[in-house]
């Protein structure tokens, strides 16, 4: 049985074709993580995509030292 997140635009009878990509953990990430997004597109993009999204995520969290006059 497949049970949804959410409520799709189909009438009830509505045939669709389902295709599982993955299982999904039993926690979700927090919205709007890189995980959060990356789950949302599974199957839609490609290895490149996905890693070039992941590598700019996790520079924009990166701290700049710099910028707080400090030093870990």
């Amino acid at each position: 049985m497949i049970e949804l997140d959410e409520e799709l635009p189909f009438e009830d009878g509505t045939r669709v074709e389902v295709v599982v990509i993955a299982a999904t953990p039993k926690t979700k990430p927090r919205k709007g993580s890189p995980q959060a997004v990356l789950q949302l597109l599974a199957g839609t993009l490609t290895d490149e995509e996905a890693e070039a999204i992941l590598k700019a995520a996790q520079e924009c969290r990166r701290i700049d030292w710099e910028l707080w006059g400090q030093k870990p």
